[in-house]
């Protein structure tokens, strides 16, 4: 069961790249002066909440900025912009209004497709990034699985609830409820501009990590199994190791996609540490 934070917090909309976008700041009332920022991305039709199961244990840490990307949550839902550049503009400029300079990302899936995208365009600027089992490269069967989010995004709430139910049977109903509207609520653009994308480089061949060498800011990859669910290709992380200046990798045995939700010690005894040292 995923409980709601303890530590304080409040969401606000904030006006970046011409859109609203909604940021959850965590607050713990005795705050240190001067705790570096850490800005959360979430995965693909999700949003903000997902990143409670290590909320309070990074906002113990770092003052806590959870984004709502675009199309998603409470979040402005464009009718086109949906790909990688389209989101890493919204980050650019969420950090300058925010004042973050030298910023601490975190990015799960798809949100570290964001972080990599920024860092490509601005590749000495983080202070150091963190990257949950980001897939390096386009996986033929990433295509079913936009089908499926498609299918999921398009149902009334309870029948989505209802699908969580039956394929994750350990989740509660709030989880499977709060699962629900979260991909529900997400604009299908989302899902409907990154699977023809992904359907294009499929047909091209298009190398992502080749672009990656111009980062050098401190990256850390960490990532599951494939037969666990993992969408990091072994060779790939050991390619981005070569690839990126500053890249470190760790792999969480018997881990799957979701590392933060399912072996959260794990998970935070990689990034925690890797995040106070770069901050």
């Amino acid at each position: 069961m995923t409980l709601p934070p303890q530590t304080p917090s409040r969401q606000r909309m904030v006006r970046a790249n011409g859109l609203d976008l909604a940021v959850t700041e965590y607050a713990p009332p005795d705050r240190p002066v001067g705790d570096r920022p850490l800005v959360l991305l979430h995965g693909i039709g999700s949003r903000a909440v997902s990143w409670w199961p290590v909320a309070d244990a990074l906002a113990a840490r770092f003052r806590l900025y959870a984004l709502d990307l675009r199309g998603h949550g409470a979040s402005a839902k464009p009718t086109t912009g949906y790909l990688f550049p389209d989101y890493a503009a919204d980050l650019a400029d969420l950090l300058d209004v925010l004042g973050i300079d030298s910023p601490l990302l975190l990015g799960h899936s798809l949100g570290g497709l964001i972080a990599l995208q920024w860092a490509v365009d601005h590749p000495d600027a983080a202070a150091g990034i963190a990257l949950e089992d980001t897939a390096l490269r386009t996986h033929p069967d990433i295509l079913k699985a936009f089908d499926g989010w498609l299918a999921l995004n398009a149902m009334p709430l309870a029948h989505a609830a209802a699908s969580y139910r039956a394929e994750y049977p350990d989740w509660t109903d709030d989880d499977c409820r709060r699962a629900a509207e979260s991909i529900t609520a997400a604009a299908p653009a989302v899902f409907l501009e990154l699977r023809t994308d992904s359907e294009a480089n499929l047909e091209s061949g298009a190398d992502r990590l080749a672009l990656l060498d111009v980062i050098r800011s401190p990256v850390l990859l960490i990532h599951g199994d494939l037969e666990a669910g993992s969408m990091v290709v072994p060779e790939d992380a050991a390619r981005f190791a070569a690839t990126v200046p500053k890249a470190q990798v760790e792999r969480v045995p018997g881990a799957g996609h979701s590392i933060h939700r399912y072996q959260t010690a794990a998970f935070l005894e990689r990034v925690v540490p890797f995040l106070e040292e770069v901050g």
